[in-house]
């Protein structure tokens, strides 16, 4: 099992990088090797600045870096010794099995649909993301991939949200909702309300709308939406946590709130640890034909070593030929009219 790194994306890169893959090696549950991919002299130093050495590490040389404003297809034609490009085309030809970037999320996406490939039946890939609740998560799909999606890439969504959240939580049929603006049948925009009979007429365990309220209730396991709105609400999601928790810290100033913090603390700690998205890695870009995790641009080393971890979890659990053996079963009943295959603005 051989996981790549992109030693070279991330807005910390590549000392996060490198200190997350380590923290992965250390650990006693991890079974993988990695490869870090980027300039090989400057991976070196860092190692050797950490004293670290390990037969599961290896490194592999990429003159090139893709930054965080470069145009996807742009950089994909100039750059073919970027390690993003290199890293990806490892798992390509079977010398990987894995690959996680903190980088340029757009090339991320770019490039393993092109390297890769698209599984038969997906014409978009997506983005998932596990959103905590009290009872487990809902994973929340499309978050970044597809802005403007035509009905049928939500159909699509929903059954690959749906084999991910049953092999991942062993959950025999997840629940899909569809992200609406209100439960009522006439509400939501024109591709909302088109998706809403495909996803009716398929084999999935279709709930109806969910609104954006559902995501933190226990009330889907799948929620559906485009890229743009499934985006919004996660870095919404993030930066409400996030402020909710420092607004929190900010008021606990006096003595008598002091004593009762100390009583509350690790019931807080917990919580900032669930709500944490540095504990939750990378997000797998699904409908391709291979392992990609997109991690977050600000990740920590924490996040690097679970994204790590969640590779070596898709890894073992064969999900991707999965996704390709059950896709094709469950549109087969599927028929599409002209405006499935059409992107809807209104």
């Amino acid at each position: 099992m051989k996981i790549v790194v992109d030693s070279m994306g991330g807005d910390n890169a590549p000392f996060i990088n490198i200190e997350g893959a380590i923290q992965y090696l250390n650990d006693p549950k991890s079974i993988g090797e990695v490869i870090l991919v980027g300039k090989e002299d400057l991976i070196r130093h860092e190692l050797q600045s950490r004293s670290f050495e390990s037969p599961r590490l290896h490194i592999q040389h990429a003159s090139q870096v893709v930054t965080m404003d470069e145009s996807p297809t742009k950089s994909y034609k100039e750059k073919k010794d970027s390690s993003m490009r290199v890293g990806i085309g490892l798992v390509k030809t079977n010398e990987a099995d894995a690959f996680i970037s903190a980088g340029n999320t757009g090339a991320t996406m770019t490039y393993s649909l092109l390297s890769l490939g698209r599984i038969p039946g997906v014409d978009r890939p997506a983005v998932g993301a596990f959103m905590p609740h009290e009872k487990g998560a809902t994973l929340l799909l499309d978050v970044g991939a597809v802005a403007e999606a035509k009905p049928k890439n939500l159909l699509q969504f929903g059954i690959m949200g749906s084999i991910v959240h049953r092999y991942l939580t062993k959950t025999d049929k997840p629940r899909v909702g569809l992200m609406s603006i209100g439960e009522e049948a006439e509400k939501g925009t024109s591709l909302v309300r088109e998706a809403k009979r495909l996803l009716e007429d398929s084999s999935l365990n279709f709930k109806g709308y969910a609104e954006g309220r559902d995501i933190f209730f226990d009330k889907f396991d799948v929620i559906v939406t485009d890229g743009f709105t499934g985006n919004v609400s996660l870095k919404l999601a993030e930066s409400t946590f996030k402020t909710l928790f420092s607004m929190i810290k900010r008021r606990i100033d006096r003595p008598s709130r002091l004593l009762g913090a100390r009583l509350i603390k690790p019931v807080f700690t917990e919580l900032m640890g669930i709500f944490d998205p540095n504990n939750y890695g990378g997000s797998p870009l699904l409908g391709i034909k291979g392992i990609s995790l997109i991690a977050h641009g600000s990740s920590n080393e924490k996040a690097i070593k679970a994204a790590l971890f969640e590779a070596q979890s898709l890894i073992k659990s064969n999900m991707i030929d999965a996704i390709e053996q059950e896709i094709t079963k469950s549109l087969s009943n599927i028929v599409y009219t002209d405006m499935d295959e059409q992107i809807i603005h209104h």
